[in-house]
C-alpha cells in the first residue's frame, strides 16, 4: 500500500475504523473529492491499493491521490468498506452496493 505524507485529521485515533494507517493513499477523482459526483465504485486491489471512483471520467488529469484519512473525514460512510477484501470491488447498482471479485482480464 502506498502512503502519503503523514498529516493530522479532524477525527481522533479511536474513531479511525481500519487496522491500516490513515495515511494510506487512495486514488479518486477531483469530481468525487469535491462532491460534484458521487462515489459509485470502491476497488481494493490485490496489491492493497484502493480506488474510490465516480466513473464519470477516464481522463488521468481528473485523478488524484489522497489519503484514506482525508477520504474518511469527507465521506465517513466509506468505513463500511474497511473489510472489503483485496481483489474485490464494490459498486453501486440501483441503490444497492454489490461486491464481487475484480475482473482483471
Amino acid at each position: 500500500m502506498n502512503k502519503v505524507e503523514a498529516h493530522k485529521h479532524s477525527f481522533s485515533p479511536e474513531d479511525w475504523p481500519s487496522d491500516f494507517d490513515d495515511n494510506v493513499g487512495a486514488v479518486t477523482t477531483k469530481f468525487a473529492m469535491s462532491g460534484e459526483q458521487p462515489i459509485v465504485e470502491v476497488l481494493h486491489w490485490k496489491d492493497g491499493d484502493w480506488q474510490f471512483m465516480c466513473n464519470t471520467t477516464e481522463d488521468a488529469s481528473d485523478g488524484m491521490i489522497v489519503c484514506m484519512g482525508c477520504l474518511f473525514t469527507k465521506f465517513p460512510w466509506i468505513a463500511g468498506f474497511k473489510d472489503l477484501k483485496p481483489g474485490y470491488v464494490a459498486y453501486l447498482d440501483k441503490g444497492r452496493w454489490l461486491v464481487e471479485p475484480i475482473d482483471e482480464t
